[in-house]
């Protein structure tokens, strides 16, 4: 039985290994990407050295792959349907069994959203869906003209397209519809086929990843979706989306156009707000409009404003009608404010950190959601807390393009498993230091290592409760033993580099494939320790790890043997 897995982990393995070295192969060839914004299409063409390859013209057809699904998806949202969850079936047809693969287990079902984030072909097909000709045109036709995606029997993976037509009915997708894909497409970017590619793109960016065939037989593969501010894009290269994702991630992040963050709360319909009781802990005397001693008016501040505090400190702010006045004649005044979460993100990253590098200013905006998320009231659909110095201070300015900028790259994401503090430099038990951090950024560290200095046993989740590393606690302290165990056994092995600390042992899921270790953030992901099959795999995974720089790392069936010899004994 494990004889047959590591076969067949081992094939995939290698075929993955081999479709990636194509794609760095054919990488001199350069990569496609596309925008549409203020009703023109922007072409780029990436390539490596300093002659990019020509760009396709807008008119050129790609293959869609698997981005017909996220139209249907969105005439489900639309037509606010009720389908049925999709059951995965041991016996399901043959042309359909390999589809199931990407969905489910057999005898398990899956619902819409998970459905689009695994691009769940039979999901979403047509005839399951009893989405006829008629009602499909009532809901395209007002919106687009493209003829591909006007006929209901065009949604197959081998349809081809302008990229311009893709571009232009990704815009056309109604705000709600595109409200729910991009809930749903986060787990594409931290769980899925873009999971390498996140720390360079970041969670702002939403998309539906595709791959297919041209017709010249080469594979074909990439994204298409949404930056944070609403601009559709398109991106494709040449291997699977994965390859062509972890291939073309740096030279996508610096080509992509900068999101135009003041518009990124609105085309995204962001319902999660914060309200904000303004200097909680420092009272107001009087709130001048402009500098002239003449005294605001209750409501609304818009413009220039001059804040006159009881201990005789004054400060000037700018409003856009996100902050109120209140108090009655003769009263104190008080100022409160409402603002979507990442404009409040970035409102914090301003005034505790203010600025600073850039992977160091993307981690502050982390810790702060997370305390956000573990310290506010949830009142009337919005979060509420104080500006203070007890909780976090909260800049009364609009936020500075660098801080939303932040704030919209690390977008729905918080840390998971411990109470998140953080502090200007003073470090300790999960409690980040911004100067630390600084330094940490100007040798070279990325976010996650940051967050994973700071926050050693915390996990990358989303507001909505998703955590791409739920930890087995009981596994980590039963390979923290062996390892020591192990020690000696395994200098004697060449290739062999002991790691720094025990790497972090997260859940499988069951529809989340075979065992893995991930190199790039050093994890294991089983899906359990208890029984001598599952330590064996505990084990071999682990291997993987203190051997990934040298070719043994590579040799499942060496991997294997002396996975077994250090359990087994």
């Amino acid at each position: 039985m494990r004889a047959s897995k590591f076969a067949n982990l081992l094939a995939a393995s290698l075929v993955f290994m081999a479709t990636l070295a194509m794609a760095q192969a054919h990488a001199e060839q350069g990569a496609e990407l596309a925008w549409l914004r203020d009703g023109k299409v922007a072409l780029v063409s990436l390539g490596n050295g300093t002659a990019p390859a020509q760009a396709a013209a807008p008119s050129d057809k790609v293959p869609l792959g698997s981005l017909w699904k996220i139209f249907v998806y969105a005439y489900l949202v639309e037509t606010r349907a009720q389908e049925s969850a999709y059951v995965c079936s041991a016996t399901a047809p043959a042309e359909q069994a390999g589809e199931d693969h990407y969905c489910c287990n057999p005898g398990e079902s899956i619902s819409r959203d998970p459905a689009l984030a695994r691009s769940c072909a039979p999901y979403f097909a047509p005839a399951r869906l009893g989405i006829t000709a008629t009602g499909w045109q009532a809901m395209w036709k007002p919106r687009s003209k493209a003829p591909w995606l006007l006929d209901v029997a065009h949604l197959r993976p081998e349809t081809e397209a302008s990229v311009a037509d893709i571009l232009e009915a990704l815009q056309a997708m109604p705000p709600q519809a595109r409200s729910a894909a991009r809930t749903a497409l986060l787990q594409t970017g931290m769980e899925g086929y873009g999971r390498e590619a996140w720390p360079q793109l970041g969670s702002g960016i939403r998309y539906k990843t595709y791959s297919w065939h041209r017709a010249d037989g080469s594979a074909f593969g990439g994204a298409a979706g949404w930056l944070a501010d609403g601009t559709p894009f398109w991106f494709g290269a040449r291997g699977s989306s994965r390859t062509a994702l972890a291939t073309w991630a740096a030279p996508l992040a610096k080509a992509l156009p900068e999101p135009r963050w003041r518009e990124a709360g609105h085309a995204n319909d962001d319902a999660s707000c914060v309200d904000v009781d303004f200097f909680a802990r420092y009272p107001l005397r009087a709130v001048w409009k402009g500098d002239a001693p003449v005294e605001a008016k209750a409501g609304a501040l818009d413009g220039r404003y001059r804040l006159h505090f009881v201990n005789g400190n004054w400060l000037t702010i700018n409003a856009r009608g996100e902050l109120m006045l209140a108090g009655a004649e003769g009263a104190a005044p008080a100022i409160s404010g409402r603002m979507t979460i990442n404009d409040y993100v970035a409102r914090v990253v301003d005034r505790e950190g203010g600025a600073g590098p850039t992977q160091t200013v993307r981690a502050l905006a982390v810790a702060a959601r997370s305390y956000l998320l573990q310290n506010a009231n949830f009142e009337g659909a919005c979060w509420h807390i104080a500006d203070s110095t007890q909780t976090q201070r909260v800049s009364a300015n609009p936020p500075t393009a660098a801080a939303l900028s932040a704030a919209w790259f690390t977008d729905d994401i918080v840390l998971s498993g411990v109470s998140v503090r953080y502090h200007r430099d003073a470090a300790g038990a999960n409690r980040l230091s911004w100067n630390d951090a600084v330094s940490h950024a100007a040798a070279g560290w990325g976010l996650e290592r940051i967050l994973a200095e700071a926050y050693p046993k915390a996990t990358l989740s989303t507001i909505g409760g998703r955590s791409e590393c739920a930890r087995l606690d009981a596994a980590e302290t039963w390979l923290a033993h062996a390892i020591s165990g192990w020690s000696n056994r395994l200098r004697r092995e060449p290739g062999f580099e002991p790691l720094d600390k025990v790497p972090n042992v997260c859940a499988l899921g069951q529809d989340q494939g075979h065992p893995y270790s991930d190199q790039r953030r050093l994890r294991i992901y089983v899906r359990g320790w208890r029984s001598l099959d599952e330590r064996i795999t505990l084990a071999h995974e682990y291997l993987h790890l203190a051997l990934r720089f040298h070719p043994h790392g590579a040799d499942e069936d060496y991997v294997e043997r002396l996975a077994r010899q250090l359990i087994e004994g």
